[in-house]
């Protein structure tokens, strides 16, 4: 309990009352500063008898990607049998790394009430606790009441997906590889135009208001007509290393963007339907496969729980980079800035994902134009 500004005030006013009433031997002071004083009493016991008999419990996802914006419900129980609570302020710390406020006005004796939290963790990790804080100044604001509770909730927080800008370069890894094992992908290519219909075309490839056009002239249906599909790689393998050379700066900020990285490109590349292995110094560079949901799952928690490794040298890089076959597709990511490392790497195929993703230019301090000088 925290004595509010209004509760000092009336408090000293009340208590002033009565002590002027008692000096000048006045009833109607007494009367007066003793029903303040009654008043703050009672506001003490309904505020304590206000927060009783409360039970609360969180659900929402059990995984969740890092930054991405989800839903919790908040229940508040009121086992009371007689009485009501109101005006609840919630503080809710998630994940011990964002806090979600809340307020619960009315919750009937013997019923329920659910608040729903919106919101985003931004680190990756796993969390089964949640701190809250319950705070109500019901009934006269003269007091502040505050309770403390633990919230459980399993939660497994992912990595933040973020797809490297070197597969944009060529095409969303389209055209990006030009090693051994190639073969046509699934998307149907870039669109060129339209032509008439031949035997052989789908019907999904049929563009209607073309269609219709020249049906009505007499002609035959028109169709999409596409550019050959790009060639994309029948396996792919993502390579992840914490090596670097000496006297390279350790950044933990630049290991969790690693992470991100890694797990984006993973996701690219599932999408696109390409076969991808996970291969990685934290987990002891033993393959982790990732295209079958439950591969996928089971890899999502691996780089949910990844510790940085410190025992990654040279040599172990080297054997994992000769040991891939030829003929998969191979990206390597690091948290060390590229130049530490890719010196090492040997002459074949790659696509290195550079940490900084970010580059800012210098900016040139001139003016775009000069103001004419006039003469005195």
């Amino acid at each position: 309990m925290i004595l509010t500004p209004r509760g000092a005030v009336f408090l000293g006013v009340s208590l002033t009352i009565v002590v002027a009433g008692f000096l000048r031997i006045d009833g109607v002071l007494i009367t007066l500063g003793g029903t303040g004083l009654l008043f703050a009493s009672l506001g003490l016991l309904v505020g304590r008898w206000n927060l009783a008999a409360l039970s609360f419990s969180l659900s929402g996802p059990p995984r969740v990607f890092a930054g991405t914006p989800v839903d919790f419900h908040l229940t508040l129980l009121n086992q009371k049998n007689l009485f009501g609570t109101c005006h609840l302020d919630l503080d809710l710390h998630l994940c011990e790394s964002v806090m979600l406020s809340a307020c619960a006005p009315w919750t009937a004796a013997r019923s329920s009430s659910s608040i729903k939290l919106g919101g985003s963790i931004p680190r990756r990790g796993t969390a089964t606790t949640h701190p809250c804080i319950v705070t109500s100044t019901f009934p006269l604001c003269l007091f502040r009441f505050r309770k403390a509770i633990t919230l459980r909730h399993d939660i497994l927080v992912f990595p933040r997906a973020i797809v490297p800008r070197e597969f944009f370069a060529s095409g969303q890894f389209e055209d990006s590889w030009d090693g051994r094992g190639d073969q046509p992908g699934p998307p149907p290519g870039e669109p060129r135009g339209l032509r008439p219909h031949q035997p052989g075309d789908r019907a999904k490839q049929i563009h209607w208001p073309a269609t219709l056009r020249a049906l009505a002239r007499g002609r035959k249906p028109r169709v999409r007509e596409y550019d050959p599909p790009g060639l994309r790689p029948r396996r792919a393998a993502v390579l992840f290393h914490s090596f670097g050379t000496d006297h390279t700066l350790i950044r933990t900020d630049l290991y969790e963007r690693a992470l991100a990285l890694a797990c984006g490109s993973l996701r690219h590349l599932r999408r696109n339907g390409i076969p991808t292995n996970l291969v990685a110094d934290f987990l002891s560079w033993r393959p982790c496969p990732t295209f079958q949901p439950e591969d996928w799952s089971g890899a999502l928690t691996q780089l949910a729980h990844a510790r940085r490794a410190n025992h990654t040298e040279a040599h172990d890089l080297l054997a994992e980079i000769e040991k891939t076959p030829p003929e998969v597709a191979l990206i390597i990511i690091s948290d060390m800035p590229l130049p530490s490392w890719a010196h090492i790497v040997p002459d074949r195929p790659l696509l290195l994902i550079d940490i900084r993703q970010h580059r800012f230019g210098k900016k040139s301090l001139q003016p775009s134009h000069r103001l004419p000088i006039l003469p005195r």
